[in-house]
């Protein structure tokens, strides 16, 4: 951090360490003692002959022009160090951070004009004037801390402050300061963090207001999904009655209406079951155990065999798959991965599927793989989307599941991602942290 020094007491410096600038009544009594000594040595040296004579003339000569020399580079010296000196002088001052300087009793002894602007005063009238004058009352044992440290230290020490006296508008600074050991001084650098500090607070209000209508919607999900279900068990108790009548009290065409009736019901059913999951995920907390992923796996799969239409299906399950997670939430995560794999493979003559583990950037990481027919790697975000349908065939589904799968794969600190593509199948990966590696 410099101190920008005035031009004329950078030339008195430049004299005092090189007095060779030109000044007339100098050089004419410098001259004087010359030709003094010169004849003095001449009457002692009468006797030397011609030669030697020219020999020294010579000599004097040369010596002339090695000072004439020597000057000229001494000023061609001094003005290289003027443009210097001015050039950081402008950095200084116009730089777009405030400078500094204090002294041991935190006295401003310098400063730039970001800095004078950053305390609201004239810099002619900042010199001599204690730093801690600029902030709060209550924040200046903090501000007196930080120097004394900092004179203490022999790096460089950081802090955030407020600037700006009660009544005043509050500025937030971050100070950097590093002492100066041989001048007993510091150099500080003012840097205004107030826009950054007035949108910190902006987006914690607008987290705040998110988190909040987030909670209410999850809320409002719930309650109304768990109420629906009620109505819906009803009506479709009673279109299995009308179904279940004796003789022909219901005609065809009725029959036909009332299952329909019974399938819209189950499909409803199913929907609010899905997001009855869903909302379940963003309310439970997460109960860690040991899990055997394999087993589960084999349980879901003997479900799905029995379903029609029969398939010709090869599953292959790797053995002893365990984890540390919660078995519910881990239940639905292999429900819906399995399910998809069961749905998009339908269309094969034979469908292999298969859940296995493998190890990855140093993390165990689960995979199911299918041969189904697969999808975009363009569409690979959307799909993790609620209400966003798996992208190729048409399938049952809500378009929950896989963001269902996503939540709880992120509720166990993990990750899920897929690879595919379209006619290649899919497979979709996911990792789980441990419970103690968490913690630590």
């Amino acid at each position: 951090m410099l101190k920008r020094v005035p031009m004329h007491e950078a030339n008195d410096r430049i004299k005092k360490m090189h007095p060779l600038e030109e000044n007339p009544a100098a050089d004419h009594a410098l001259r004087l003692r010359a030709e003094a000594q010169l004849g003095a040595r001449q009457v002692g040296q009468a006797s030397h002959s011609a030669e030697e004579a020219q020999r020294l003339v010579h000599e004097l000569q040369v010596h002339q022009l090695e000072l004439e020399m020597q000057n000229t580079e001494l000023r061609q010296t001094r003005d290289e160090v003027e443009t210097v000196l001015e050039m950081y002088a402008d950095l200084y001052d116009f730089a777009p951070v405030g400078y500094l300087t204090l002294d041991l009793d935190r006295t401003i002894r310098a400063a730039n004009l970001a800095g004078a602007a950053l305390l609201g005063i004239e810099r002619s009238q900042l010199i001599g004037i204690h730093f801690e004058l600029f902030v709060a009352a209550e924040i200046r044992p903090t501000l007196i801390d930080f120097l004394v440290k900092v004179f203490l230290s022999a790096t460089k020490e950081s802090c955030e402050l407020v600037l700006g006296a009660e009544g005043d508008s509050p500025r937030f600074v971050q100070i950097e300061a590093v002492a100066c050991a041989a001048e007993q001084k510091c150099r500080v650098v003012l840097i205004d963090i107030t826009k950054r500090r007035q949108l910190e607070k902006k987006l914690e209000r607008q987290q705040a207001e998110l988190l909040a209508a987030n909670v209410e919607l999850e809320a409002f999900n719930y309650t109304v999904s768990h109420d629906l279900l009620t109505p819906l068990t009803a009506i479709q108790g009673y279109a299995q009655m009308l179904l279940g009548l004796p003789g022909n009290r219901l005609q065809e065409p009725e029959k036909d209406y009332v299952r329909e009736i019974d399938e819209a019901v189950l499909r409803m059913s199913r929907l609010i079951n899905s997001l009855l999951d869903f909302s379940k995920v963003a309310h439970s907390k997460i109960r860690r155990e040991k899990v055997d992923l394999g087993g589960m796996a084999k349980a879901i799969v003997d479900k799905l065999k029995k379903t029609p239409p029969q398939r010709r299906v090869k599953f292959k399950i790797a053995d002893r798959m365990t984890c540390d997670g919660d078995a519910d939430l881990l239940g639905i995560v292999l429900n819906n991965l399995i399910g998809n794999a069961w749905k998009y493979t339908r269309q094969q003559k034979e469908t292999i599927i298969e859940l296995s583990q493998s190890v990855k950037a140093g993390k165990t990481t689960f995979f199911i793989k299918d041969n189904g027919s697969g999808f975009a790697m363009a569409d690979l975000e959307k799909m993790f989307i609620p209400f966003q349908q798996l992208p190729g065939e048409v399938a049952e589904g809500h378009g929950i599941g896989l963001a269902t799968v996503q939540r709880i794969i992120q509720s166990h600190d993990g990750r899920v991602w897929a690879e595919s593509a379209p006619g290649k199948g899919a497979t979709f990966f996911f990792t789980l942290e441990r419970a103690e590696r968490r913690v630590s």
